[in-house]
């Protein structure tokens, strides 16, 4: 098996970072039914502090940083993916925000809050999948 290029090994970190932070995020998310703005707003900073970490350390340990055209191409199917998957979620996440608070299960005053968490999950997972498909498509063969 080859060794992994500067770009998959950054997309390794890259996954590494967003699964560190958003597994804990969820877990505390899920036992409270009122997220605040604080818990939000310390998973993003985590999420920033260790990208830059991760990168850091990827980019002194790796020497060929060069890119071609099949790099150009993967990062572009990878943000395909993240739009799509952006969009999807987005619409399920608001239509499930508006149905809960339609039925009554949801308080109106915490519906900002609410709003966030979703809107955070949703860009997550978008990374997540965009992540994914690039790393799927730098092992598939040519």
């Amino acid at each position: 098996m080859p060794s992994l290029s500067y770009q998959e090994k950054s997309l390794y970190g890259a996954l590494l970072a967003n699964l560190a932070v958003f597994i804990p995020y969820f877990v505390l998310i899920h036992r409270d039914a009122h997220p605040s703005l604080g818990l939000v707003a310390g998973a993003i900073t985590t999420l920033i502090l260790a990208q830059i970490v991760l990168q850091a350390i990827i980019a002194i340990a790796t020497r060929n940083r060069m890119t071609d055209e099949r790099d150009r191409l993967i990062v572009l199917y990878g943000y395909r993916a993240g739009y799509v998957t952006v969009i999807a979620l987005m619409m399920l996440g608001m239509a499930a925000l508006w149905l809960h608070t339609a039925l009554g299960q949801l308080n109106p005053a915490h519906l900002a809050m609410h709003f966030l968490s979703v809107f955070f999950a949703v860009l997550m997972l978008a990374e997540i999948v965009k992540t994914l498909t690039q790393i799927v498509a730098y092992r598939r063969p040519l």
